[in-house]
């Protein structure tokens, strides 16, 4: 196997190129939302922010959304100046799918008691990734005191102390809070999703599919390429690989979907009457 010459312009996207319009139109909207700061507004966002964990739980939908933005923008400029190449644009795809799954969960339920309760999972889970990041400092005896002493103030008097005062609040036990959230378990579960009766498969077999591109695994490579034996050799063969066209479309319309979808459901919090 050897690496392909980079293609670009001569894939067929499709229509593809509706999806970019719709997304770019989607972020505009998402911009133009006009500030609640001052307003007297009572939309369903509006009152979330004004209770127990709501700045929190849009803080993180509109960061994870700028990430989702982010790497379709790199995407775009990946395909334009530098090719569709066989790993890296699939790797683009796969944080975008991520991110505006994660915005469109926390959004999803009409409760604002459960998208609250969402937000902070989603700050807890945060939160003890950077202290797993910490901890892999422990290994050094100057940094291990102070990451000892950290831990314990966030416990007492920080960040831990707050979140769980929060998930009390709220009415959810400690334990519920601190659950990883599983993409593949609660993709299906989402409004728009459920509403679709095979999305939920499609949904998951794609997000397997840029998982295995992330991670560099040779079935994703094969199922997301086509292959061209060039010469036959002892033992083997030459085979040059270039990126499925229609796979990679299939990818890239689930993931729009579910950033669409998110967009979407952030304008809708925003303005709908409280309930």
């Amino acid at each position: 196997m050897r690496e392909p010459v980079p293609t670009g312009e001569t894939m067929d996207l499709g229509n593809l190129h509706l999806y970019w319009q719709l997304i770019d139109q989607e972020f505009q909207a998402v911009d133009g939302l006009l500030s609640l700061e001052g307003r007297h507004v009572l939309s369903a966002r509006a009152f979330d922010q004004s209770q127990v964990a709501g700045p929190r739980t849009y803080i993180g939908v509109t960061r994870y959304l700028g990430v989702a933005r982010d790497n379709h923008q790199a995407l775009l400029a990946l395909l334009k100046h530098h090719g569709a190449t066989l790993w890296a644009p699939w790797s683009l795809l796969r944080p975008t799918f991520e991110t505006a799954f994660y915005a469109a969960w926390i959004l999803d339920p009409d409760d604002g008691r459960e998208r609250r309760a969402r937000g902070l999972r989603c700050e807890v889970n945060d939160y003890y990734q950077q202290r797993n990041h910490r901890a892999a400092f422990k290994a050094f005896p100057e940094a291990a005191k102070l990451i000892v002493e950290r831990e314990q103030w966030d416990a007492t008097h920080g960040s831990l102390k707050t979140y769980r005062e929060e998930a009390a609040a709220l009415g959810r036990r400690w334990n519920e809070i601190q659950q990883k959230v599983n993409v593949v378990q609660e993709l299906p579960k989402l409004t728009f999703v459920k509403s679709q009766r095979e999305s939920a498969p499609l949904f998951e077999a794609m997000w397997r599919l840029l998982s295995g591109y992330e991670h560099g695994l040779g079935w994703a490579l094969m199922n997301g390429s086509k292959r061209k034996v060039e010469a036959e050799i002892p033992g083997g063969s030459f085979v040059n690989f270039t990126i499925n066209d229609e796979a990679f479309v299939n990818a890239a319309k689930a993931t729009y979907f579910l950033l669409l979808s998110a967009c979407r459901l952030l304008r809708r919090r925003h303005l709908e009457p409280i309930r």
